[in-house]
């Protein structure tokens, strides 16, 4: 089973930072995840939430990528670097309705992600990169816009394992991200998955007991919060047969 910090590593932080990214690989992940957000420049950052308290509660996409800098939130190019092709990457595009930056389905975070990505040579479906989203949108983007990156959807709790399955399937994702309760939920949702070939992974792991259980199941992936506890928790156990 593939483990991937969360926003690189919730210790010692602070997320979706190039130190969260190494801390994370470092520990033993098999790979990260982080958010993104554009700017009023039009580049792309690493960060959750699209208003900041430090920003003085103004939108991420207010601001000048050189002020976000400055106050610790880093661009892609400098997360990408630190990733380093280290295992894989998946990159959610955050675009959700009621914040300052939603644009279904003009998705010009996801445009612009794809011109990043071509730019660096991280094209294809060889170069550890995954873009995932709860905007369906961003990702079918991404899918038709022949950077070949694999491509996944992100579930919110309330919607089912099998609910997430069949738009994945119909819309030709590579992956469902479903939220760990709706796995934990259906005995089956990884046999499921697999029958129909797509990968299961699920966020947000916060304990070495819900990944052990996660294991259980048979996914192919969990994000975690803490990598490093999960990776050696891991290590430490036999994995059922």
């Amino acid at each position: 089973m593939e483990v991937l910090g969360h926003r690189g590593s919730r210790n010692p932080g602070p997320e979706n930072t190039a130190a969260a990214v190494d801390a994370a690989l470092a520990a033993g992940a098999d790979g990260i995840e982080v958010d993104i957000r554009r700017t009023a420049d039009g580049d792309l950052v690493c960060v959750h939430d699209a208003r900041l308290p430090r920003l003085g509660g103004r939108a991420v996409i207010r601001r000048s990528t050189a002020e976000l800098v400055t106050r610790g939130i880093p661009t892609l190019h400098d997360v990408l670097d630190a990733w380093g092709g280290r295992g894989r990457i998946v990159i959610e595009i955050k675009n959700q309705p009621g914040q300052p930056d939603f644009d279904a389905p003009r998705e010009r975070s996801a445009q612009t992600l794809v011109e990043l990505l071509g730019a660096r040579g991280l094209t294809g479906p060889d170069t550890g990169v995954t873009v995932s989203s709860f905007d369906w949108f961003a990702i079918e983007h991404v899918r038709g816009s022949g950077a070949g990156v694999r491509t996944a959807f992100l579930t919110m709790p309330r919607m089912s394992v099998n609910g997430g399955l069949s738009y994945v399937r119909s819309a030709g994702h590579a992956e469902l991200h479903a939220h760990t309760s709706a796995v934990l939920a259906a005995a089956d949702a990884a046999e499921r998955a697999h029958a129909a070939g797509i990968r299961l992974v699920t966020w947000t792991v916060t304990s070495e007991r819900a990944a052990l259980r996660l294991r259980d199941t048979g996914v192919d992936g969990i994000i975690c919060d803490a990598p490093a506890d999960i990776v050696r928790t891991l290590r430490a156990t036999h994995h059922r047969p």
